[in-house]
């Protein structure tokens, strides 16, 4: 049995590691530094959560589908978790589909320093920005120039209403929206 420990919380599944995914710790606007700099941000607040595995920024880019931001082999068969240890998605591939995938109602999202952001007034848009599909697929022109810019526009998702998680909205790239991090690679339990 696997144990994942984050905000001295520990997640156990039997022979399985979840994929977590969080919220950074403050919104930000589409100007990001990049895919990398999103990219960089979900290392360190990761690791200054004291979370080992490797967390990716839930951002598409005219050359970076959502899709695949998580290996093929592990898009089916791990349950997507909050940072405490709730299931959000049954898998990695149920966000992509022609319904989409909706986020519980109460079910929180967590950031990486344990603040909900669905229900905290430090994030006052609860959407999040991704530029892409409802199946995933890139949306080049809406991804803030490849999340360098804030003076464009990016599609986002709005995680309130019963919408779907990824139905696409065009917003201000200079608007503050939540940032998302998905763990795509976990340590081993015999790494720790």
């Amino acid at each position: 049995m696997n144990v994942f420990v984050g905000l001295n919380v520990k997640v156990r599944c039997s022979g399985l590691a979840p994929l977590r995914l969080v919220a950074l710790n403050a919104p930000l606007s589409g100007d990001m530094s990049g895919i990398r700099g999103a990219d960089l941000q979900c290392y360190l607040q990761a690791r200054e959560a004291r979370l080992h595995g490797t967390f990716r920024a839930f951002l598409s880019s005219p050359t970076q589908n959502l899709l695949f931001l998580v290996k093929q082999s592990d898009r089916t068969q791990f349950p997507i978790l909050n940072l405490r240890g709730q299931r959000l998605f049954p898998s990695w591939s149920s966000l992509f589909s022609v319904n989409g995938a909706q986020l519980g109602a109460n079910i929180p999202l967590y950031s990486f320093n344990g603040v909900n952001v669905l229900q905290d007034p430090f994030w006052p848009y609860k959407a999040v920005w991704h530029g892409a599909t409802l199946l995933g697929k890139s949306v080049p022109w809406q991804t803030c120039d490849d999340w360098r810019r804030s003076t464009r526009t990016g599609l986002a998702g709005t995680l309130q209403g019963g919408s779907s998680f990824l139905t696409s909205r065009p917003v201000a790239c200079s608007t503050p929206l939540i940032v998302l991090c998905i763990e795509n690679a976990y340590p081993y339990s015999y790494m720790w």
